[in-house]
C-alpha cells in the first residue's frame, strides 16, 4: 500500500486545485484502500487529540493536587488508558466511514454532475432509428447502438460535410463526440443548432450537460446559467434542469 499521508493531508489543509480535489474524491469512491487511508488519517488525527486532552486534563489536576490533598483517581483507570484510546480511535474510524459512505453513495449521487453523467448512460445509450431515414444515417446509427462511436462518427461527419443544414446530423455528432469524452468538439456541435427553428430545440440543454461532464474552472457555473434559461424559457430539457437546479 502506498504511503499517502503527504497527499491527504494536503486535502485536507485545501491545498489542493479543483481538479486535484476532483481526483481525490473520485479516488476515495474507486480505490478501497486509499479510502482505509483517508479514514485511518483522520481517526489518528482524532485520537491525537482526545490524547492531548488527557493530558492538559492532568496537568490541570497535579496542579490542583499540589494545593490540596485528593485522591488520584488515575491510579486506577491507568490499565484501561490504552483500551480507553482504541476505543476512541475505533469509534473515529466507524464514523468517519460512515460519513465517506453517505457523502459519495447518497450525497454524490444526487449531484448535478452526477445526474448528468446518470442522463448520458440512459438517454444516450442507443439512438432511434427513424423510418424513411437514408441507409447511410442508419449505418451510423447501427454502429453509435453497437458501441463503435469512432466508426459512427465517422459516418455521421461523412453525412454532415454533404449535408451541412441538417440539425440531426449536427445532434448525432455531438452526442457521439459527447460519447468519446471529446467536450470541446460535442460543445462546438451543440452550438451549431442553437438557433434553428425548430419545435424542440435541446442545444441549451445539451452544452450544460457537456460543461457539467467537462469540468473545468468555470463550466459549472456557466452550466448552471444554460440550465437557467432551459427552466425559464420552457426548453427541451426543463424538467431535468429544473431537478438540477434544485440539487446545486
Amino acid at each position: 500500500m502506498e504511503n499517502y499521508l503527504e497527499y491527504i493531508d494536503a486535502y485536507f489543509q485545501r491545498m489542493l486545485d479543483p481538479e486535484q480535489i476532483r481526483q481525490f474524491e473520485q479516488k476515495i469512491a474507486e480505490d478501497p484502500d486509499f479510502a482505509d487511508e483517508v479514514a485511518f488519517y483522520l481517526s489518528a488525527k482524532q485520537s491525537l487529540k482526545a490524547e492531548t486532552d488527557l493530558e492538559k486534563k492532568q496537568w490541570f489536576r497535579q496542579l490542583l493536587a499540589e494545593r490540596t490533598p485528593v485522591v488520584d483517581i488515575n491510579q486506577y483507570r491507568s490499565s484501561s488508558r490504552k483500551v480507553w484510546i482504541y476505543r476512541v480511535t475505533a469509534a473515529a474510524a466507524v464514523i468517519v466511514c460512515a460519513f465517506f459512505v453517505w457523502y459519495f453513495v447518497f450525497s454524490k449521487t444526487t449531484s448535478p454532475g452526477q445526474m448528468a453523467d446518470n442522463y448520458i448512460s440512459e438517454n444516450f445509450k442507443s439512438l432511434s432509428v427513424t423510418m424513411g431515414e437514408k441507409d447511410s444515417l442508419q449505418e451510423g446509427l447501427r454502429l453509435y447502438n453497437d458501441g463503435q462511436y469512432n466508426e459512427a462518427l465517422r459516418q455521421f461527419e461523412s453525412i454532415g460535410r454533404r449535408n451541412t443544414e441538417s440539425y440531426s446530423i449536427k445532434k448525432y455528432i455531438g452526442i457521439t463526440y459527447l460519447r468519446l469524452n471529446n467536450y470541446d468538439s460535442a460543445l462546438q456541435y451543440f452550438q451549431k443548432f442553437q438557433n434553428d427553428t425548430l419545435y424542440t430545440n435541446p442545444s441549451l440543454f445539451y452544452q450544460a450537460l457537456t460543461l457539467l461532464k467537462r469540468n473545468l474552472p468555470g463550466d459549472k457555473a456557466k452550466a448552471r446559467d444554460l440550465l437557467q434559461q432551459v427552466r425559464d424559457n420552457d426548453l427541451e430539457g426543463k424538467e431535468f434542469a429544473q431537478k438540477w437546479l434544485d440539487k446545486w
